[in-house]
Order: structure tokens, then sequence, then C-alpha cells
């Protein structure tokens, strides 16, 4: 249930290694930096449906913190005025998770090198202001490895498009992922993300992929060529593949820029009504797309819900 966190003056929890928080108001601001300041062998902290009410900065700094979760839901959203600031400092935080609005601002610091992050947002309640703390949050995942973010934190960041040239750089960064929604190839956004990948291996548009137009025009889209197309990206996963051109010439796409690639898994569920004629007719349409990769593979897979809510695949190559 919904409570004001009335904090005592004195705090040390000298052997708590998990906490979670849920449904908060803090209302303090400096017992609320000593609480966050007495947790010494804190190892994984998550912030549910929390908000910092008149709060204006905290910190947060256990020194062996390896995993942060921070979700913020709707019915949070600030009514005290611009929100706070939160700074994250922890030289062991390997993953960090964030889903909400960012009513409040949060930034990562000492160069902490995460292993993984996941990002998740609303386009609706968009602001510049949103737009500039989403780019602040992304400056401070620099060196991760593994990033997954929500569609449309790519629509987030076109707010803010006079920041996309001082996107930072994502050198350690292999695995990329988007899920959400179905991401536009042809977005402002994501070629300047990739572009910033230069040591990518695996991308993956885990509910699809398309165009925001219906003019396909390869010679404009993702040109500049990110460097990792030609260098590291070696694997591409695309889910709920549909068969319409759209989808269809999104792939084309990938397919005629990614010269090192080795393989692209396209994942497709069963038509509506059982219409399994249509398979002979997609895989050929996908077999004889061209590739740049002499050494690409493509995989087709297949899902069918039986009864039981199984799923069988059907692959080729």
């Amino acid at each position: 249930m919904p409570c004001i966190l009335n904090l005592p003056t004195t705090i040390w929890f000298s052997n708590l290694k998990i906490l979670t928080i849920n449904n908060v108001t803090f209302s303090d601001e400096c017992l609320t930096q000593q609480f966050f300041s007495g947790l010494p062998v804190l190892e994984k902290l998550q912030l549910e449906d929390c908000s910092w009410g008149i709060l204006k900065v905290v910190r947060i700094s256990a020194p062996n913190l390896r995993f942060l979760s921070i979700q913020e839901f709707e019915r949070r959203i600030s009514k005290y005025g611009e929100g706070c600031q939160v700074m994250i400092f922890g030289v062991c935080l390997k993953e960090f998770h964030y889903s909400g609005l960012l009513v409040s601002e949060y930034c990562l610091y000492e160069s902490i090198k995460l292993e993984k992050a996941v990002i998740s947002t609303k386009v609706y309640y968009t602001s510049q202001q949103i737009a500039h703390r989403m780019y602040n949050l992304l400056t401070g995942l620099s060196n991760v490895e593994f990033l997954r973010l929500s569609s449309d934190v790519v629509k987030v960041l076109i707010r803010g498009a006079e920041l996309l040239p001082h996107l930072p750089m994502f050198n350690n960064l292999k695995n990329l992922s988007f899920d959400g929604s179905p991401v536009d190839l042809d977005g402002e956004a994501l070629l300047k993300i990739l572009q910033r990948s230069p040591c990518l291996e695996n991308l993956e548009f885990l509910l699809g992929i398309s165009l925001s137009s219906n003019s396909e025009e390869i010679g404009r889209i993702l040109y500049p060529v990110p460097s990792c197309f030609s260098s590291h990206l070696k694997w591409i996963k695309v889910n709920f593949y549909d068969g319409e051109e759209k989808m269809l010439s999104a792939i084309k796409i990938l397919l005629k820029k990614a010269v090192v690639l080795k393989e692209i898994v396209i994942s497709a569920l069963k038509y509506r009504g059982g219409n399994v004629e249509k398979q002979p007719e997609a895989c050929k349409q996908l077999k004889e797309l061209p590739r740049v990769s002499q050494n690409c593979k493509i995989v087709l897979k297949w899902c069918y819900y039986s009864a039981g809510k199984e799923c069988k695949e059907m692959n080729f190559s």
C-alpha cells in the first residue's frame, strides 16, 4: 500500500544484500541520502513504483551493488515539479534496468562498466526535457555490453534530434535488441545508435521491423553505413515476420548492407486461419533475397500453436 517513508536519523544495515522498496514516497533529502549510504554490502536493489516526492537530489552509492532496477509507473508521475536528479555510483554495478516515463533524471557515474542494461519508456508523455533525460541516461550506459531498448526509446530520442550528433560511443556494445513494437529501419535515431556501436555483433528486433514509408530507397537507408556492418555484425534476428512488403524490404536492406553477416533468423507465426499454403511462397521470397555476405545463412522459423500452446518450428537455410 502507498506510504510516505519516515526514516530514522541513523541507518546501518551491515549484512543486507537484497532490498526491494515498493510504493514508497521519500520525504526527506538528507535522511534518504543517509539511508542509501548505510548499505555497505548491498548487491541487489529494486525500486518499484516509488516517488522521490519533493527531493531534488539523491545519491545511490552502495559499493557492492551489482543489480539495480527502477520501475516508475504512470500513476506515480510527479506532482511536485521538475522531478529529482538521481546520481548512481557503483564500480561493481553489472546490470541496470529502468522502466518509466523519466519524470526524474537518472545519471550513472564513474564510468560504470555494465554487462547488461534494459531501458523501457512510453512515447506519449515525451517532451524536450524527457528527451534530454534519455540522452543523459544513455550517456551513462556507454560502456554496456548488452543493451535492450523499447522501440519508444528511439522515438523519444527523435524529440531531441539536435542531440543526436552527441550520442555517446558504445565501444563495448556487442548485443543490441529492440522490443515494444516494430522498429522503423529508416529512423534517424536508430541509424545513429548503430553508427555509434562499432563492435556490435548481434542485432535483434524482437517485435519486428518495418519502414516508415513505402519507398525502399535502399541507397538512402542505413547511410552512411554503420562501421559494424562491415566488420563485426554477424547475427541478426527478426521476429513476427508477416510477409508484408515493408518488412520484406527492411530485411532486404539489412542483407545488402551487412558485409560479414553469418546468419539472419526470421521468425513467423502461423497465418490466421491456418493458411499454410503461403509458406512455400514466403520461403521462396526469403531464399531469393540477395546477400552481400557470401557466407550468410537465412533461417526461417514457423511457429504453430496447438491446443496445448506448444510451438513447433520448421527451419530452412
